[in-house]
C-alpha cells in the first residue's frame, strides 16, 4: 500500500521500514515489525482491513523516540505518521493515537492495534500469554485483561495513571 506524502512522493510500508530502521533503536524497530505482524495477523482473524492494520501497527511507535514523556508518545506518532510518512486516513491515525490508552467505543482497527502492541512476540510480562491466547478469542475480553494488568502495574509503582484507560475499561466491562 502506498500513501500520499506532503512532498507529493509516495512511500510504501517498504520505504516506511527502512526510514523506522534508521529513526528508531534496533529494540523499538523489531516492537515495531512485531507488533505490524501481529496487527496483520488478527485483522485477518477478526476481518479487518490488512492493510490499514499493518501500517499502523509499523507506525505506532514512529514517535516514541522523540518523545520524552511516554505518556504523550501516541499523539507524537500519529501527528508523524501524518506528517512524515503521508497517512491520511482517520482510522489509521486514530489506531495509533489510541494505542495506549484505548478509548470508548474503540474501532476494530483501534482494538487490533492496542492489543498488538501488547501482544507482540517479543513481549515478556506476567500475564502475557493469557492475553495472547484471550485475543484470538474475544478481542474485548482480551483488552480487559491488558488495561486491568497495566492500571495494577501503574498503581503499584506510583507512576501517572491516563484516565482514558480506566474509562475505557469501564466502558468495556460494561459491554458497550
Amino acid at each position: 500500500m502506498s500513501l500520499k506524502m506532503e512532498t507529493g512522493e509516495i512511500m510504501d510500508i517498504e520505504e516506511m521500514k527502512k526510514e523506522l530502521e534508521r529513526e528508531l533503536g534496533p529494540k523499538l524497530y523489531l516492537h515495531s515489525l512485531g507488533t505490524m505482524e501481529e496487527a496483520e495477523r488478527l485483522a485477518s482473524f477478526y476481518g479487518c482491513d490488512i492493510k490499514k492494520a499493518r501500517i499502523a501497527g509499523l507506525l505506532h511507535d514512529c514517535g516514541k523516540a522523540q518523545c520524552k514523556d511516554n505518556l504523550k508518545h501516541a499523539k507524537k506518532s500519529a501527528d508523524l505518521a501524518g506528517a512524515k510518512y503521508g497517512v491520511e486516513d482517520e482510522s489509521i491515525l486514530n489506531a495509533i493515537l489510541y494505542h495506549t490508552t484505548g478509548r470508548v467505543n474503540m474501532t476494530l482497527l483501534e482494538k487490533i492495534i492496542f492489543i498488538a502492541d501488547k501482544i507482540e512476540p517479543a513481549r515478556h510480562y506476567e500475564g502475557v500469554e493469557e492475553i495472547r491466547k484471550e485475543a484470538y478469542k474475544n478481542i474485548d475480553a482480551a483488552i480487559i485483561k491488558s488495561l486491568e494488568s497495566t492500571i495494577e502495574y501503574v498503581r503499584s509503582r506510583n507512576m501517572v495513571l491516563d484516565m482514558e484507560s480506566v474509562n475505557t475499561l469501564n466502558y468495556l466491562k460494561e459491554g458497550k
